[in-house]
This record gives C-alpha cells, sequence and structure tokens, in this order.
C-alpha cells in the first residue's frame, strides 16, 4: 500500500496502523511503553510505506546525535557482530545508529576509541573489551554520556553492567567434564587473566578444587593452537581442555587432529560463546552459549531505559545465564 507523494510521513503510518502520530513517535523513540502488539502494526506499516524517520530532525530536536557507540575488541570473532546485530535489533527502530570500533584488545586504543567517541558525542557507549580500567571509562562518564560495561564485574559508578555468569559458567563447564571422566583437565585462556577472562578461570579452579593448569595465550584460533601446543610438551599431557572461548577451542581442535589425537576418546574440547561454527565443525564443540544476540538486545533496551529517562536510578546489573550444548568434542 503507498499513499501519494514524494516521501511517506508519520502521519499516514498512523493512519495504516490504527493508532495516532504520537504513538507512532513513543514506538521509534522509546520515550513511553507501546504494547507489543502495536509496536507491531506500528512496524508492519512502516515496511509497507518504506517510512523512514527523520533522524537529523529529531536530533535536532532533542539534542541528540542518534548514535550510539559500541567499542569491541575483536570484529573478527563472530561473537561480536551478532551482539552488534543485537543491539541493532532493539537501536534501529528508535532511530538510532551504532558507530563501532575495534581495538585489537589493544588499552591504548580502547582509550582511543572512547576519546572518538566523546568528539562525535554519541548519545551513548557499549564498552565490550576483554578487561576495563575504571580510569579509562571516566572521561566518557564525566562528558555526562551513559556507559554500559559488557563482560566483566567491575563495580563503577555511573556504569551499568550486563554479563554472563562467567564464573558459574566455567565451574558448571568444568563439572561436566568431571562428571564425563576427564581428570587432567588444562584451561586456554587470554594473554592476562582480567576481567571475564579471569572469572572463567576463577570458576574452572572453584570447580576443579586445586589451581589446575591454565596457559595463557591470544583469544583468536590462532591462540587456542598455540595453547594445545604447549599442551602437548607437558610431561602429563591434559586428557581435556576448556578453553576461553569458541575459536580457540577450534585452534585447539586442529592441532588435535593434525597429532592424530581422537577427539573426545584421548582429548576432550569445550569452548564458550557457542558461535555458529562450533556446530559446523568436525567433531562439533561441546560449549557454553554465551547468546550474543540476546546480549546486544537486552544492551540496547538497558541503553534506551536511559536516554528516554526511564531508568535514572544508579547502576544496574543485569547477569544473563550461560547454557552447556553438550555436542560431539567432548
Amino acid at each position: 500500500m503507498r499513499f501519494r507523494g514524494d516521501r511517506p510521513r508519520i502521519g499516514q503510518v498512523a493512519q495504516l496502523a490504527g493508532v495516532s502520530a504520537t504513538t507512532v513517535s513513543h514506538a521509534l523513540n522509546g520515550r513511553r511503553p507501546v504494547s507489543e502488539a502495536t509496536r507491531q502494526r506500528i512496524l508492519d506499516a512502516i515496511d509497507q510505506l518504506g517510512y523512514r524517520p527523520n533522524v537529523v530532525a529529531r536530533g535536532l530536536r532533542a539534542g541528540r546525535s542518534m548514535t550510539i557507540g559500541l567499542v569491541i575488541p575483536d570484529i573478527t570473532n563472530p561473537f561480536y557482530p551478532l551482539l552488534a546485530r543485537g543491539l541493532q535489533d532493539v537501536l534501529g527502530p528508535a532511530g538510532y545508529d551504532e558507530i563501532i570500533t575495534n581495538t585489537n584488545g589493544d588499552r591504548d586504543l580502547e582509550r582511543a576509541a572512547l576519546d572518538k567517541m566523546i568528539s562525535r558525542q554519541v548519545d551513548a557507549v557499549a564498552f565490550a573489551v576483554f578487561d576495563t580500567h575504571a580510569e579509562d571509562l571516566q572521561p566518557v562518564i564525566e562528558a555526562g554520556i551513559p556507559v554500559l560495561r559488557l563482560g566483566g564485574r567491575l563495580a563503577q559508578r555511573g556504569v551499568d553492567l550486563l554479563h554472563t555468569d562467567d564464573e558459574g559458567a566455567a565451574a558448571e563447564a568444568t563439572r561436566y567434564l568431571i562428571g564425563r571422566g576427564y581428570r587432567r583437565i588444562a584451561f586456554i585462556c587470554g594473554p592476562a587473566a582480567q576481567g571475564p577472562a579471569a572469572e572463567r578461570v576463577a570458576g574452572y579452579r572453584v570447580a576443579l578444587g586445586k589451581p589446575g593448569i591454565v596457559e595463557h595465550t591470544e583469544f583468536s584460533r590462532a591462540g587456542g593452537a598455540q595453547g594445545m601446543l604447549r599442551l602437548l610438551e607437558r610431561r602429563h599431557v591434559p586428557d581435556a581442555v576448556l578453553c576461553a572461548n569458541d575459536m580457540m577451542a577450534i585452534g585447539a581442535l586442529d592441532v588435535a587432529r593434525q597429532h592424530a589425537i581422537e577427539v573426545p576418546d584421548q582429548l576432550a574440547v569445550m569452548g564458550f560463546d557457542d558461535i555458529e561454527a562450533a556446530s559446523l565443525i568436525s567433531p562439533q564443540l561441546t560449549t557454553m552459549a554465551n547468546p550474543a544476540r540476546e546480549i546486544g538486545r537486552a544492551a540496547g533496551g538497558l541503553l534506551l531505559d536511559r536516554l528516554s529517562g526511564n531508568e535514572t536510578g544508579p547502576p544496574r546489573e543485569i547477569v544473563v545465564p550461560a547454557r552447556l550444548v553438550a555436542r560431539q568434542s567432548a
């Protein structure tokens, strides 16, 4: 269905959806709650008409840029594009665009990214990096920009937290391996056990009841392979390996294949995140599902609450449960 004119307007969307223009505005900018059924009628009308909100005009009226900054450590890891997509699922219909900056886990690049977000006058920042230093976020807070930390449990005034129960998930994964009969269980982690990785190592050690074997490497497929090679050089080679993410676990599986090690009979391999590749490789990867897109959607909702004024209280902490996905590798 099309109305006459060069460009559909909000009133035409309202007419087609059977609501007022004010209700359409509320649905798009998140200032007031709108029922899911009404929101869906409005979205259907937008799709039919090809309506595009005038973001520039709206931003000028509201004194906003209508942009959200997302800082991530590794854009090649499939977890982070899914996280960004989840954010966009919620922020896009409200008229916000994302500015995504990749830092390669480098603290100097993280600081530079935050400076860029301030200079671009983004309306909020979602910070998803391997480790966070409170002083790095302080300039953003002082600029009056809402900040959401994704991952880790760094408590900081003015910063909302949204993270997986990393320690609990790692403990569950370790107990699963113990229950399957594995006893020499190692952990392949990143270059420094900090932030979410530190909590996963802590959970592994709690379930194991001892320090265990922790190999520090890079948060990548190549890093996982490097860590696995080091473990094979030990006098007592582990019979199970828990990795800090799925890409590292895939790297460990690469090495096992190259050395004709049978998985899971001679070596069990587990990961974290449950990226799409986890179910496509052979053997399929047993992992702890860390639902990136759902986390992104929850993050988008929290940021909209801050931006709309619906949430004005002290920093919130939202914990997303991880889920064991048992497949062939362990």
